[in-house]
């Protein structure tokens, strides 16, 4: 099926107060990857992502090339079987007809190379001592964490920055990875507001943000599938991106998000730049329940 991806289809914040949270939800057949009409702008952005930034995007342990390997294929699968309206095998080539671009089948970097036919970020999660490391990724579309950072550590490392992560998640994530089956993958939802409408903003705030500066909405739909053969974790990471304005039309959306906010502890707040994007938000803080649109200039 392909999506139109102009409005919101994913509001995590509707079904969860609490932005630290698992709200996993079990993955329908057929469902693990989404296409839109979107699918040539992301295509584009990895590109000129992976020309600017190089390795800061995709690596991967020469140790993850099995499970690397079975997760190009299992994609290249789903793509023909479950989306042939969106894809279709041209020689030694993938024609991604959603997006108009061909990509080869076979790569020199197999994770790279069938990332190139989604819009998906994707990282490999595989366990090494006794804990689950990421070990190879795909990563264009960062949040709030760069892979460098990232890279060869456990799951413990990598959430280490997120203030009460552990004692919110760690726990029950360690309890999931160990049972998780290749025949019960799992979707979540993610979100975040951000004063830019890049798929790779910066880590750090580049401008003040006042009572005129444009806000977005960015939600993340994450699938999380155990390839069989491997024993490694897929990790997906699929991210819209929408002006805080079209929340407006969703009935609840925006005194739901604000319900959210005022829930998070200071600290979360702090890390999410909730505290610093206070001005603009104000101005929806005030005129939520107004059915007129807040106009606010797009900045690009």
């Amino acid at each position: 099926m392909l999506y139109d991806n102009d409005t919101p289809r994913y509001l995590p914040h509707l079904q969860q107060l609490h932005v630290l949270h698992m709200g996993l939800t079990p993955l329908g057949r057929g469902q693990w990857i989404e296409t839109d009409n979107h699918l040539g702008d992301y295509h584009r952005h990895k590109l000129q992502q992976k020309a600017l930034l190089t390795d800061q995007v995709s690596r991967a342990t020469p140790g993850s090339l099995p499970a690397r390997e079975e997760l190009a294929a299992m994609l290249l699968q789903h793509l023909l079987t479950e989306q042939p309206a969106a894809y279709e095998r041209n020689g030694a080539n993938l024609y991604c007809r959603a997006g108009d671009y061909a990509t080869p089948i076979e790569g020199d970097e197999p994770l790279w190379n069938c990332s190139l036919w989604v819009a998906d970020d994707l990282v490999i999660m595989e366990k090494l001592h006794g804990e689950y490391c990421l070990t190879a990724a795909s990563l264009c579309s960062p949040s709030h964490w760069r892979l460098a950072d990232k890279f060869e550590r456990p799951m413990r490392e990598i959430h280490d920055p997120v203030p009460g992560f552990h004692q919110a998640l760690t726990p029950r994530i360690d309890r999931f990875f160990e049972h998780l089956k290749p025949q019960h993958p799992v979707t979540r939802g993610n979100w975040a507001l951000q004063d830019n409408d890049l798929l790779y903003p910066p880590l750090e705030a580049r401008e003040a943000v006042d009572a005129t500066t444009a806000l977005y909405y960015r939600s993340e739909r994450q699938s999380l599938v155990r390839l069989p053969r491997s024993g490694a974790i897929a990790f997906t990471i699929r991210v819209y991106l929408h002006p805080l304005a079209s929340l407006q039309a969703i009935p609840g959306a925006l005194p739901a998000l604000f319900a959210a906010i005022d829930h998070m502890p200071p600290a979360l707040a702090r890390y999410k730049g909730v505290d610093r994007l206070a001005p603009a938000l104000a101005v929806w803080r005030e005129r939520q329940d107004d059915p007129a649109p807040v106009r606010q200039e797009v900045a690009r």
